[in-house]
């Protein structure tokens, strides 16, 4: 059944010499992979270029019910779809926000919050006017509403404890290793509530932004225990340094 929805690509690989498989976040039924022949193809009118990270896609899909492998049969690029390729900063967000995605959707079920969230942030990150240097953080705040383990809203005083087993900050420091002090935990507590226009009035130190990345992630391990390790990370510091 020929079946339309927008979708996110997440990741791709070579299945052949000419063809790939595509795993693309979608609207209407979540995560799905799609066997694309013969795109690498010199005959082929679709192009690998066409499945870059987070690219926005209008699709029709044809849905194989019980089965792992879709096929496209009609692609056009969103509307709303932006080309990031021109700034270095914001295609190393991209790289980074799109390994965290596929790292951790796993839903093949349609949440169509979660993809207009993930939609929504590709298109203010797009805004040229969006400063970049705490965009990933926010991001992965948010993103943790809909995983299922996001930090309880609190007010407290610069300097407390942020609990990441319990998801909330304390006055006092846990009992176990998980946990975030300090200036980084001051930055949490001010991104938790904010919005990502609000990052155009928000400046972080470097050490501090790097630091509470650190602890982000070991968050997010500590709740998704085989997300692994990030390897667009060291390109993230790099690139925002």
């Amino acid at each position: 059944m020929l079946q339309h929805t927008s979708g996110i690509v997440f990741h791709s690989t070579r299945f052949s010499d000419t063809s790939a498989v595509v795993k693309i976040y979608t609207e209407e039924f979540g995560l799905m992979s799609f066997l694309i022949k013969g795109l690498y193809s010199k005959r082929s009118k679709l192009r690998s270029a066409m499945f870059g990270h987070l690219t926005l896609l209008d699709l029709v899909v044809e849905r194989r019910e019980h089965k792992t492998m879709h096929y496209i049969r009609e692609l056009n690029f969103n509307q709303a779809q932006t080309d990031l390729s021109n700034s270095i900063s914001r295609s190393a967000i991209i790289l980074y926000i799109n390994e965290l995605l596929y790292k951790c959707v796993k839903e093949e079920e349609c949440n169509r919050p979660l993809f207009g969230f993930i939609a929504t942030s590709i298109q203010k990150l797009a805004d040229k006017d969006m400063p970049v240097q705490a965009f990933h953080l926010l991001f992965m705040l948010k993103l943790t509403r809909f995983l299922g383990f996001s930090p309880r809203l609190s007010k407290t005083n610069a300097g407390s404890y942020f609990d990441m087993e319990e998801g909330l900050f304390l006055d006092s420091e846990p009992l176990h290793r998980y946990f975030i002090s300090g200036k980084p935990a001051a930055v949490l507590e001010q991104l938790q509530g904010m919005d990502y226009d609000d990052l155009k009035n928000f400046s972080i130190p470097t050490v501090v932004r790097d630091e509470l990345l650190e602890s982000l992630l070991d968050f997010y391990r500590l709740h998704i225990p085989d997300m692994g390790e990030m390897k667009s990370v060291k390109v993230l510091r790099e690139l925002l340094a």
